[in-house]
């Protein structure tokens, strides 16, 4: 959700903003007309927003884009992303992405959708692999349903490389799902499903099965002090992140049995630095030998802050998506990043966004996720 929300239905709206490019070229000044404003996308404060991203001079270009999700045109549909990287054949990975007008889309690495899963309004979606289930292992999927007010769980194949059908509902009792991350335990290999809501609730589920029977177990609640969404776990530390909107990143430790703390990742409060705007949205994680790092998306000036976790935490910089062949990325919801080489296009790893805006030329069209090298981002990092 973006931080300036309008909902309008009916009216004709001329939107002028100005687009400003990060090499000093000359700012374009495009008529954009929506008809219908559903949701937080198509916000009348896009010139205020896009005009913050004169503070960043660091800029890149994305590799690919998906297929448009199914929606109506000129709809706030698609929300997050997962990766899935294929072990025995990298190139032939999986993309999921969430639409909260109807289900799940699963695109390959060349942005062209497989599958798309109708479930009704999904919201954020995360995976783990390593799941037993029905006999063999799978990639256990999870989302968060606001139409059922649940925990969705799925799974990949990796034989047939497919994702399936619902396999369970979990009913959750927080206000209104919203944000969803998995966690794997390094200590018991247990899978968890984190879970929060509108009304700054966070629940964590413990998820087994037996045969083709799916348990959870609610193991942990706990409150946070305003509205969440974006959550990223780290197996091996055991350590959840929280994207509190207008706050800042939480991080809270991971196995259930530690009470909830109020630990801030260092210079991540959008009062703070200029260089984040509310809402913190996506969160997505980096790791390498010698570094881990935190990638958000801060919606107020459409730009994603690079932070180095470590005692203490460091911003290190803020890049934007800026146009090339392929339209930039803005007012981005969800995003995912794998480490693992998938391609020579991706030779180090791939981000994939969210694009709340998505344009061929001067037309808007539906929504649609982004892919980027992950080289792209690096470079700023050495």
């Amino acid at each position: 959700m973006s931080a300036l929300r309008l909902v309008t239905t009916g009216i004709l709206f001329s939107i002028f903003f100005s687009c400003s490019n990060l090499d000093n070229r000359p700012k374009q000044v495009i008529e954009k007309y929506v008809e219908t404003l559903d949701s937080s996308s198509f916000s009348v404060y896009l010139k205020t927003t896009l005009d913050k991203q004169n503070v960043f001079t660091k800029s890149i270009i994305a590799d690919e884009e998906t297929d448009e999700v199914d929606s109506e045109p000129k709809t706030d549909a698609a929300d997050d992303p997962a990766i899935w990287v294929n072990q025995k054949e990298p190139s032939k990975s999986l993309i999921l992405g969430t639409n909260k007008k109807g289900g799940i889309h699963v695109y390959d690495l060349n942005g062209k959708e497989l599958q798309y899963i109708q479930s009704g309004c999904m919201n954020n979606i995360d995976l783990r692999d390593g799941f037993d289930y029905n006999g063999k292992e799978v990639v256990l999927v999870a989302a968060s349903n606001c139409t059922l007010n649940t925990i969705t769980l799925y799974y990949i194949d990796k034989e047939t490389i497919s994702l399936s059908d619902t396999i369970c509902n979990i009913k959750s009792d927080v206000d209104l799902v919203y944000g969803i991350c998995m966690y794997k335990s390094s200590i018991t290999n247990d899978f968890y499903v984190f879970l929060n809501g509108e009304g700054a609730g966070v629940e964590q589920w413990r998820i087994t099965s037996k045969d083709d029977k799916i348990n959870s177990e609610l193991v942990r609640t706990f409150n946070v002090s305003s509205r969440p969404e974006g959550m990223v776990a780290d197996d091996e530390k055991g350590i959840l992140y929280i994207g509190v909107e207008e706050e800042g990143i939480l991080k809270v430790k991971a196995e259930p049995e530690y009470a909830f703390n109020t630990d801030w990742v260092d210079g991540s409060n959008p009062t703070d630095r200029s260089f984040i705007s509310s809402d913190i949205e996506g969160l997505a994680l980096y790791k390498t030998d010698s570094a881990d790092y935190l990638i958000a998306s801060s919606q107020g000036n459409f730009s994603y802050p690079v932070f180095k976790i470590g005692e203490p935490d460091q911003y290190l910089f803020s890049f934007v998506i800026d146009d090339g062949e392929i339209d930039g990325v803005v007012e981005t919801d969800g995003l995912e990043i794998v480490n693992v080489p998938l391609s020579e296009k991706y030779p180090k790893g791939i981000m994939v966004l969210q694009d709340g805006f998505n344009f061929k030329g001067d037309s808007i069209q539906r929504q649609n996720f982004k892919y980027v090298s992950w080289e792209k981002v690096e470079q700023f990092i050495k």
